[in-house]
């Protein structure tokens, strides 16, 4: 197995993360998600047609309608229910409840559907490093949480769009034009997010100073995910198979424990490094 497709899913789990923090950051400071999408997705539109059209080799096939259709329908619900369940509790307890049950999943359709060749070793650091990810954030499972209904709906529901998304990518990534397939995607997701936000009457919460407040918050977020899905996402999945490369990205847990390490100057805890010495254990195991 070409092993390049690791550098890719470190460098992918890595803008992950960076994407979960600043849509955390987005609902501290303006709660309304769906002035956020809308203000991600205005930007969004513009940006890949303009990549669209640098990148156009004229082959256009219309034979994926049906799979950007698909596609851009899930990339529409994804970020909408990460952002419901983001709101009613704290990102760690959600990051762990979505990465760990959906990269299960997606184990699951890489072995038996998709046809991923794993030894005893790839599934040995898939349970190691799904240990770390629990070591990592902090989350106790012995601890009584009180979880809204809200919460409950939204992640099931992130967790299965998560892993069609996923799996359905790994399945057509090898015969598309990624730059022609995202602009065409990223068109569906913004109409529903405008057909949504009608006829849920969310216009009136849509004005200048509300597109203002959350601009950076999705500024930032459309450079850091144009990066994640142009670059990083296809050739992790053109080069290696679905059931690993999903769960290295489930690994960006790891990255705030880093950072805040070498730049914060926080302690490092004996479970803590002993967690990151398992992750490093596990994506080695994926190698051999």
């Amino acid at each position: 197995m070409e092993n390049s497709w690791i550098l890719y899913a470190l460098a992918a789990l890595l803008f992950s993360w960076m994407g979960w923090f600043m849509k955390k950051l987005a609902l501290a400071k303006w709660l309304n998600k769906e002035v956020y999408l809308l203000a991600c997705f205005v930007i969004y539109v513009p940006v890949f047609t303009i990549n669209m059209l640098l990148q156009w080799d004229r082959n256009f096939s219309d034979s994926l309608l049906f799979s950007w259709v698909i596609m851009g329908f899930l990339n529409f619900l994804i970020p909408l229910w990460t952002l419901t369940s983001l709101k009613y509790l704290e990102v760690w307890f959600a990051l762990v409840t979505t990465r760990i049950t959906s990269s299960v999943i997606l184990l699951i359709i890489g072995v038996f559907m998709l046809g991923d060749q794993l030894s005893l070793y790839n599934y040995i650091g898939f349970v190691v490093g799904a240990s770390a990810i629990f070591l990592l954030s902090g989350f106790k499972p012995w601890q009584k949480t009180q979880l809204p209904i809200k919460w409950v709906i939204a992640v099931i529901w992130t967790i299965i769009a998560v892993a069609l998304s996923h799996a359905y990518f790994k399945y057509i990534v090898a015969d598309i034009n990624i730059h022609d397939f995202v602009f065409l995607q990223f068109v569906v997701t913004f109409l529903c997010i405008i057909l949504y936000m009608t006829l849920r009457r969310k216009f009136h919460h849509v004005t200048v100073a509300s597109i203002r407040k959350t601009f950076l918050f999705s500024f930032s977020n459309v450079v850091v995910y144009v990066v994640y899905v142009l670059y990083l996402l296809p050739n992790v999945y053109l080069l290696g198979p679905l059931s690993l490369g999903y769960k290295i990205l489930s690994y960006s847990v790891i990255v705030p424990v880093i950072l805040s390490w070498i730049f914060l100057w926080e302690s490092m805890t004996k479970t803590k490094l002993f967690a990151l010495w398992l992750t490093v254990v596990s994506i080695f195991l994926f190698l051999i």
